[in-house]
């Protein structure tokens, strides 16, 4: 999720990393023409470094540890740490020892981590435990979840900053996801960021729009660019917008038509259902490598059907979408100028 592009073995030639929905950070090694095939991302004892869900390669099945929680206990009441899952990921060098330390985001309870770097480039040695990133006196912390790191010198003061976005929620009626920054306070002699609150790039997203999408609302991933050319950095970012299209006055007939649609459309969904459940049914109380083989071979012997009746019901649902216009969740990319005077203003126009 939100890769990002840099070399993280020096050899000066650009690599990818990022965190996937496992629950590790992985990195895809390139030599200037392609790029590896992605693998995680090891600490100095040759274990996955993660929060506390991941998902297990040998049993094949969610898992979960503390062997990573940050000492001391913050920040849950109780002196409990958060229960995490880890999708992002980026290397920057946190201490200034020219090697790249990892920044990690949390999918589950929105925190921010560090994983010190006591090796090299060239031959990591990651520390076994996560570290909580502090903004000010208070755990950084981005309410909608992380969806998106990024370090980049937000204030052109020399210093990396901090970028930090939200997924929100995806699909309800919930806040989304907003865009913070959180500049860095040290001074170009520290050895160590320090980052003061945040301050707020795009809101949180109350969602609710009418007629036409306004704005991303969940899943929010930006990039800072000086896309205009004028000496700051504006944001372009990816995102689920959520609105909900005007009601149209359909006439007599229409009316008709969409019940009837409807009916048919519910027709599609029960045979769905029972085709699936003559699936599963079929695979009860096997073992799990069992349960794949047969799941497989059963998928097989009615795939010609389950795809009729996938097109069937998205023909339909299209149908009346076109006279019934429902709910909208549609990704785009937005471009946010920055129109702020100084670069740690809070006001940025949208264009």
């Amino acid at each position: 999720m939100s890769p990002q592009f840099v070399d993280f073995n020096g050899d000066g030639n650009l690599d990818i990393v990022a965190g996937i929905f496992d629950g590790s950070p992985h990195v895809a090694l390139g030599d200037g023409k392609t790029w590896s095939q992605p693998k995680s991302i090891l600490d100095k004892n040759g274990a996955r470094i993660v929060l506390n869900a991941f998902w297990n390669f040998d049993s094949k099945a969610w898992d979960s540890t503390d062997r990573c929680d940050p000492t001391g206990g913050r920040p849950m009441k109780g002196g409990q740490p958060a229960k995490g899952h880890l999708t992002s990921a980026i290397a920057m060098d946190w201490d200034r020892d020219g090697d790249f330390d990892l920044v990690l985001g949390d999918h589950r309870s929105g925190y921010v981590y560090l994983r010190r770097n006591a090796g090299s480039n060239q031959k990591p040695q990651f520390e076994a435990r996560n570290e909580l990133v502090m903004a000010g006196d208070q755990p950084m912390h981005d309410p909608g979840t992380v969806a998106t790191l990024r370090a980049v010198d937000w204030n052109r003061d020399g210093l990396l900053d901090l970028m930090v976005s939200g997924m929100g929620d995806p699909y309800g009626t919930k806040t989304g996801g907003g865009v913070a920054v959180y500049l860095n306070t040290g001074t170009a002699d520290d050895k160590i960021a320090k980052f003061g609150q945040a301050i707020s790039l795009i809101a949180p997203s109350k969602k609710g729009a009418m007629n036409n999408p306004s704005r991303p609302d969940s899943g929010l991933h930006p990039e800072a660019v000086d896309f205009d050319g004028d000496g700051d950095l504006d944001l372009l970012v990816g995102g689920y917008s959520m609105w909900t299209p005007a009601a149209k006055d359909l006439t007599t007939e229409q009316k008709t038509e969409v019940k009837k649609l409807k009916a048919d459309l519910a027709e599609v969904a029960a045979a769905q259902k029972k085709t699936m459940d003559a699936i599963y049914k079929a695979t009860e109380g096997l073992g799990q490598d069992e349960r794949a083989a047969k799941l497989k071979k059963q998928f097989e012997g009615v795939s010609s059907e389950i795809n009729k009746l996938n097109k069937t019901r998205r023909e339909l649902s299209q149908r009346i979408q076109k006279l019934e216009p429902r709910a909208q969740r549609v990704s785009f990319t937005w471009l946010y100028e920055n129109l702020a005077k100084t670069a740690s203003g809070d006001t940025t126009g949208q264009r």
